[in-house]
């Protein structure tokens, strides 16, 4: 038992330095806050506060993240290789917080929690195509092939990333449009 054990932490110790690792994320929330004790007047307050949207209207809420990544390369034998690389990932949201919640009616909170819940979903499928662009990214970057020049290779992967970030951008971009940035999947109260 204890023999298998040991091997097995070895194994995870002695894994290749080239495999792939999680980005590093970082996470942002900013609130904004309203005030009623029924469903139309908060949803006139969200309309008036919520964050505007890439169409210019305010949402219910609004999630926003960027993928940075960097590189160290390397001339050896004739040709540049990446060496390391790293990547970030920044998802930043703004949600609204009500703050009569605890003095409301039971219904209207039950409403509320639901209302909730599809903002957390919402928030949820951008944060993980966010992961995605930045694993994607990562992936493909340490597998980059050499180059003749650092110049090139730079260029090259740079080009690489910002094809995938659009790729997932794109997506997401999708997204808002198709839910009404959530609302079509219960990110309303009336």
């Amino acid at each position: 038992m204890q023999t298998r054990l040991i091997t097995a932490i070895l194994a995870v110790l002695l894994q290749p330095l080239t495999a792939q690792s999680e980005p590093l994320l970082r996470e942002q929330a900013g609130y904004y806050y309203i005030d009623g004790s029924s469903a139309v007047v908060l949803s006139e307050q969200i309309n008036q506060k919520g964050p505007l949207g890439q169409d210019g209207k305010r949402h219910p809420s609004r999630t926003r993240w960027e993928v940075q990544w960097k590189f160290r390369h390397k001339m050896q034998d004739g040709v540049c290789r990446l060496e390391e690389v790293a990547v970030a990932v920044t998802v930043s949201s703004v949600r609204p917080r009500w703050r009569g919640e605890i003095r409301a009616a039971r219904q209207l909170r039950e409403r509320w929690r639901r209302f909730v819940d599809a903002v957390e979903r919402y928030h949820d499928f951008h944060k993980e195509q966010a992961l995605r662009a930045g694993r994607e990214i990562e992936t493909v970057l340490r597998g980059a092939a050499p180059a003749k020049t650092c110049e090139a290779l730079t260029e090259e992967a740079n080009r690489i990333g910002e094809a995938l970030l659009n790729k997932y951008l794109k997506v997401t971009e999708a997204y808002d449009r198709k839910t009404e940035y959530g609302r079509k999947q219960g990110a309303t109260l009336i």
